[in-house]
């Protein structure tokens, strides 16, 4: 008989803690990496990503993107702008808005830290063909709720 991950059956058979069990070990090495190079996470990769993507946004639109709540978004965006990635500045229109874009910096970052993170992609879902990870990858999406948002995990 195999020997399973926790050795507990309820734990080994169920498939939320195995999914985020594999989210957690993705992260501590896409993390490890991320830091060791950039002095970033991966959660503000995702943040450099977007603004990469879209421009300039307000700052709700980051929330809104990430599906994070915003006391999490706003402390993200605090570390980036401390480390010169991102600036922030107010809209003439709306004195609320916070509006936020990439620096150099935060562009080289983003761009340098991607293909890093590609690297630990490829290793970690090595074990798993192309097939396979396309399937998991639509499971995954089917699973993903629209209106929940995530906090500080």
């Amino acid at each position: 008989m195999s020997k399973g991950i926790t050795d507990i059956p309820e734990l080994d058979m169920s498939q939320s803690f195995m999914m985020g069990l594999a989210y957690k070990q993705f992260r501590t090495l896409a993390n490890q990496q991320l830091a060791a190079e950039f002095d970033i996470t991966l959660e503000m990769l995702g943040a450099l990503r977007v603004l990469a993507h879209l421009g300039e946004v307000p700052q709700q639109t980051l929330c809104d993107r990430l599906h994070r709540e915003r006391s999490v978004i706003k402390r993200l965006v605090d570390n980036c702008i401390k480390r010169e990635l991102i600036v922030a500045h107010k809209s003439e229109q709306n004195k609320k808005a916070r509006y936020l874009s990439l620096t150099d910096k935060g562009r080289e970052v983003e761009t340098s830290a991607q293909k890093s993170v590609a690297l630990v992609v490829d290793d970690f879902y090595a074990p798993l063909s192309g097939d396979e990870r396309e399937l998991l990858l639509s499971l995954c999406k089917r699973l993903i709720k629209e209106d929940v948002l995530l906090g500080a995990d």
